[in-house]
């Protein structure tokens, strides 16, 4: 006979590999968003220079560097689901080492009320069905555009 699969401390690990790999990824990120601004200011500061050539050469940077802060926005959505993977993790991990485990339909709800995009929410409920659907969930009807940045 076999041995067990051991699922809590494999839960535990994954929620222990995502958070250090959010951590890493934060702090290059953060690295990179300081650059960017450097790279803004300078720009901003060329732009206004009195010799047209280097002025251009000014805007070309501002407008570059206003570009990859935008493109980093992506990695936020990024950071963000990784936070809702890990912490749904850990809830896994909680109710399956709880003495008298939660009923399913209880920890898939509040699972999905972690979410703050709805294409995670339309994902969960194309992937588990709309079994704990949250009561405040307005913009249910909206359809969402895959890999949007949402604003938080």
């Amino acid at each position: 006979m076999s041995e067990p699969i051991p699922l809590p401390p494999l839960l535990e690990l994954a929620t222990a590999q995502l958070e250090v790999a959010l951590q890493n990824s934060n702090s290059h990120v953060e690295r990179l968003a300081a650059s960017v601004d450097a790279f803004s200011r300078l720009g901003a500061e060329l732009r206004a220079h009195a010799d047209p050539v280097v002025a251009e050469h000014g805007a070309r940077l501002l407008a570059e560097a206003l570009s990859a802060m935008f493109a980093m926005q992506y990695h936020d959505q990024l950071a963000q689901r990784l936070q809702h993977v890990r912490d749904a993790l850990g809830d896994m991990h909680d109710a399956l080492a709880a003495p008298v485990p939660p009923p399913a339909r209880e920890l898939l709800r509040v699972i999905r009320s972690r979410y703050t995009m709805q294409d995670e929410r339309k994902l969960f409920d194309v992937v588990l069905g709309r079994l704990a659907a949250a009561p405040d969930d307005t913009d249910a009807e909206q359809p969402a555009l895959r890999g949007s940045v949402e604003m938080f």
